[in-house]
């Protein structure tokens, strides 16, 4: 043990001594900090939105409520009055509501889909689905490059880090002619390793805590939910470090020289968070193909189908008998009666499509749950993104919670609608509110985690068993 110190204690004097340490920190606090000022900096940029999309909310029905209370003896008050009391006028063209998809605590660490994806939706009486595939269009070359967020600096750029501070650890020695007398020493070639690579570990510890007590500080993390998340965080980005120093363990292990060490490690780099996510992407493109223009095109083409009032009414009827009132004779401004039951219609004929795209990128997703063994990078992402709520399952969940809001936002008019009923101030005050439930609070990394750890362990194995 004692000698195990002695090397601890001179690696870390040599590594003091040369400029790579200085030149890496210096790199590696300016990508940390980059990362989490980028991450917070988009993220607040969305809550503005998201601010800004309420505020309109507030202001715009807390008007409508107020026309509906006018009193009808000028024109100008006539039509407002005509506008806030008609149902129709109120689900759909005016009165409609945002569904938002607010950031969890951790999004500005993990962007994830977040950048790919619609953060909002306007929920109004229309078929469902013609409002949910007007995706809002965002920069393509910005889809192609992504973020400079903390999960790429961890995943992406903290193994090249790990790779130049230690490519020439044990070569080094025989460059430098040391080697012979560092054999010559009472431990054993694997505890000499192992003691280098553990000190530059314990240096990337220092830095993975580093940033992650700054996170805490700059995004202002409270409460005992948000640390724990923050923590878990934390644990993959470790033992992603882990995998890593596992890799350089078995590289070593051969004892090459310094220059093939460094494109042996800089090659298993390119392998592993290039390639194989590259080829895997290409690989389910192929054996599990997914197209969502197809579904597109059909909200299209479905919307623009016009049939008879008569042919849609008949079966809309037979689904919903509450809402058959032969006996209204009420005069309407404009009969929507066969407008909701189109849209009804539209609904229907495409939910199954939709379920069954959505079951396929269940499937997609499955299989690379089954793949990470082989793909640590891939791994290690998908646990930021479900941690942060920034996967793709969890967009999938928001759409799932935005259909659940609009059956229940129709449900309150449509009634009102089919009777001819005036709405009324107070009706405003029952109108149904948007709540999102995220799904990362309760997101679990044991799993991925642990795939993790194994492969780290099984990699370290190697290099242990041919260093001697």
């Amino acid at each position: 043990m004692h000698s195990f110190l002695l090397i601890l204690k001179n690696e870390w004097r040599i590594l003091k001594r040369g400029r790579a340490l200085k030149i890496l920190t210096l790199l590696a606090l300016a990508s940390g900090i980059y990362a989490l000022v980028y991450g917070t900096t988009l993220v607040r940029r969305q809550q503005e939105t998201l601010a800004t999309l309420r505020q309109d909310e507030h202001e715009r029905l807390d008007s409508l409520a107020a026309w509906a209370g006018l009193d009808t003896t000028t024109v100008d008050h006539k039509k407002k009055w005509a506008i806030a009391t008609n149902a129709y006028y109120v689900n759909v063209p005016r009165g409609y509501r945002y569904a938002l998809h607010d950031p969890s605590a951790l999004t500005p660490l993990s962007l994830g889909m977040r950048d790919l994806f619609p953060y909002y939706q306007d929920v109004e009486g229309r078929a469902i689905f013609r409002q949910l595939f007007q995706q809002e269009i965002s920069n393509p070359q910005k889809m192609l490059v992504g973020h400079f967020d903390w999960a790429f600096v961890v995943v992406f750029l903290l193994p090249l880090f790990m790779i130049v501070l230690s490519y020439n650890m044990l070569s080094s020695e025989k460059e430098l002619g040391t080697f012979a007398l560092l054999r010559s020493q009472p431990v054993t070639l694997r505890q000499v390793v192992l003691a280098k690579l553990l000190l530059r570990l314990a240096l990337v510890f220092v830095f993975l805590v580093g940033i992650t007590g700054l996170a805490a500080f700059t995004m202002e993390l409270g409460g005992a939910r948000n640390i724990g998340m923050l923590l878990k965080y934390l644990a993959i980005a470790v033992g992603y470090s882990l995998f890593w120093g596992a890799v350089v363990f078995a590289v070593v292990s051969f004892q090459k020289t310094s220059a093939f060490n460094a494109l042996t490690l800089l090659g298993c780099w390119l392998v592993v968070v290039l390639v194989l996510p590259a080829l895997l992407q290409q690989w389910l493109s192929v054996s599990q193909p997914m197209d969502r223009s197809r579904l597109e095109n059909l909200v299209r083409d479905e919307y623009s189908q016009r049939q008879a009032d008569s042919v849609v009414l008949k079966p809309y009827y037979a689904r919903h008998p509450e809402l058959y009132f032969p006996a209204d004779t009420a005069p309407r401004e404009l009969d929507l009666r066969a407008y909701y039951a189109r849209n009804e219609q539209l609904d229907l004929t495409l939910a199954p499509l939709v379920e069954a795209y959505e079951q396929a990128m269940t499937a997609r997703e499955a299989t690379v749950s089954r793949m990470v063994w082989l793909l640590p990078a891939v791994n290690a992402l998908d646990l930021f993104n479900g941690l942060a709520g920034t996967s793709a399952a969890n967009h999938r969940d928001y759409l799932r919670q935005v259909r659940d809001f609009h059956g229940r936002w129709n449900s309150f008019f449509l009634p009102k609608v089919f009777k001819n009923e005036l709405l009324r101030p107070a009706d405003y005050e029952q109108f149904p509110a948007w709540s999102f439930q995220s799904l990362a609070p309760a997101f679990s990394i044991s799993q991925g985690l642990l795939k993790l750890l194994l492969v780290s362990g099984l990699v370290f194995a190697m290099g242990w068993l041919r260093l001697k």
